[in-house]
């Protein structure tokens, strides 16, 4: 996470400092679940209820997904994002 933080602060742009940010914070929730609980807890389930049929929707970690948002923001800026200046 000190390797992640000394990017973070060495970054250029916003998205890959929020990537960053994410990906830190989401190994944070994970670390604290693993001392406090011994394993990661899952938090969320999302369900939709139709026609009297109801539909579940994967039970996750919001520190999982907030590790997953980060490292596409990361991607999506490594790839699509504003290409770095050309040296004269």
């Amino acid at each position: 996470m000190v390797a992640l933080a000394v990017w973070m602060a060495w970054s250029r742009t916003m998205l890959a400092t929020v990537g960053l940010g994410l990906i830190i914070g989401g190994a944070i929730g994970n670390a604290i679940d693993r001392f406090l609980y011994g394993a990661v807890v899952d938090f969320a389930l999302f369900h939709v209820e139709i026609a009297g049929k109801t539909w579940n929707w994967y039970v996750f970690n919001i520190a999982d997904a907030a590790i997953v948002a980060g490292v596409a923001a990361l991607l999506y800026d490594s790839f699509l994002g504003v290409p770095a200046a050309k040296a004269p």
